[in-house]
């Protein structure tokens, strides 16, 4: 599967109260330990009883729940909607709704 979403993309998400997590929603969530708290965002893949199944998009080269487990419901952050990003030419960006 090629990403949805690179490096320079601004993304933009609203809390998971807003827009409740749904099977191949991607969300932001936060893993304590490891890196800090740093903010990941990963594709849900499945509910489990302990939380989301979460995987990246390229799964040879992302570390996600086949990882470090199922992230829980609570830890979610937020959902992501919509996506821009720069294109390679000043006068073209890339605007996609993420729904």
């Amino acid at each position: 599967m090629s990403p949805t979403l690179h490096d320079a993309d601004v993304v933009i998400g609203v809390s998971p109260r807003l827009r409740p997590v749904r099977a191949g929603s991607i969300v932001a969530f936060r893993r304590l330990g490891r890196r800090n708290g740093r903010l990941l965002i990963k594709r849900a893949l499945t509910q489990e009883s302990n939380g989301w199944f979460v995987v990246g998009d390229q799964p040879s080269r992302s570390s996600d729940s086949r990882r470090f487990g199922a992230v829980p419901a609570s830890d979610i952050q937020a959902v992501a909607v919509c996506r821009w990003s720069r294109a390679s030419s000043p006068n073209r960006s890339r605007f996609g709704w993420l729904l």
